[in-house]
């Protein structure tokens, strides 16, 4: 398996992690992901991926490009043996003046490009596809990217300052004092949130805690789950236990377990934050 990331210059650092590309097989056909601070633009160019809700059968089929919203519940990706595609990480109000339509309508959901950007997904598929290099790719795309890159909305320097603030308190923030220190109201910062990012403040502040928690678990070691619970600013071992839960479809025990499994059992497994292979 081939994975390859590349950061972008400005302006488009300000808005995107970064770039990177893929090149199967890999080594698990089905993988559960988790929710994270983060929304994804792929460009697919090897056979058709299925994504399906974690307790549903039906699938959805992802066969030319898409782009993903935030996902508030674990969902599964089903990898198809040859897989080959470019992708774009967007820090959490990243896409948005790329895609120029509110968030929320992404939330929760995978969309064809075609449908937002018309015949010029299928233009930078067709471009990427014949790429004599990666590298030469992730040129294209940055160009491409750049291309679609509308002013900078209104308010948005707002929700990434508030975002910048989340993100360095793990999630631990008050929104309302969050609210009071940018000085606006609460009701206002949610609104350009849900359409600039796709969730209100208070859930992505979620999202980025219980990132934290997954950056703070090594499954080598010994996991002291109530000490890691305080830290995160957790009710109680109960409240917790619920929350990680909810992100992950296993008890924190399960998630251990699963994890050293992994470890032992596939010595060519590497941990990746936000994912979790299904074997």
């Amino acid at each position: 398996m081939t994975y390859l990331a590349y950061s972008p210059a400005a302006p488009l650092n300000h808005y995107i992690d970064d770039l990177y590309y893929v090149n199967a097989p890999l080594p698990y056909s089905d993988v559960k992901v988790f929710p994270m601070p983060s929304l994804h633009l792929m460009i697919n160019l090897g056979d058709s991926f299925h994504l399906r809700e974690l307790e549903q059968t039906t699938l959805i089929e992802c066969h030319d490009s898409w782009v993903m919203g935030l996902w508030e519940k674990p969902h599964v990706v089903q990898y198809p043996q040859e897989t080959r595609l470019f992708g774009v990480h967007f820090k959490p109000n990243g896409a948005y003046p790329f895609l120029q339509m509110p968030l929320t309508l992404l939330h929760n959901q995978i969309v064809p490009l075609d449908t937002i950007w018309g015949s010029l997904a299928s233009d930078i598929q067709e471009q990427l596809a014949t790429a004599p290099t990666v590298q030469a790719g992730f040129a294209l795309l940055e160009q491409f990217l750049l291309a679609q890159l509308t002013e900078t909305p209104h308010g948005l320097d707002v929700v990434q300052y508030a975002i910048s603030r989340i993100e360095q308190r793990q999630g631990g923030v008050s929104i309302k004092a969050l609210s009071d220190e940018i000085g606006i109201s609460q009701m206002h910062l949610g609104t350009w949130f849900k359409r600039m990012v796709g969730v209100s403040p208070k859930r992505l502040a979620q999202f980025y805690r219980f990132a934290h928690v997954l950056h703070t678990i090594n499954a080598a070691q010994l996991v002291d789950w109530a000490g890691i619970a305080q830290q995160a600013n957790f009710y109680d071992q109960a409240h917790f236990n619920k929350n990680f839960l909810d992100f992950t479809g296993y008890t924190p025990s399960e998630y251990l377990k699963r994890s050293r499994h992994l470890s032992s059992a596939h010595t060519d497994y590497t941990p990746t934050i936000g994912l979790l292979p299904i074997v």
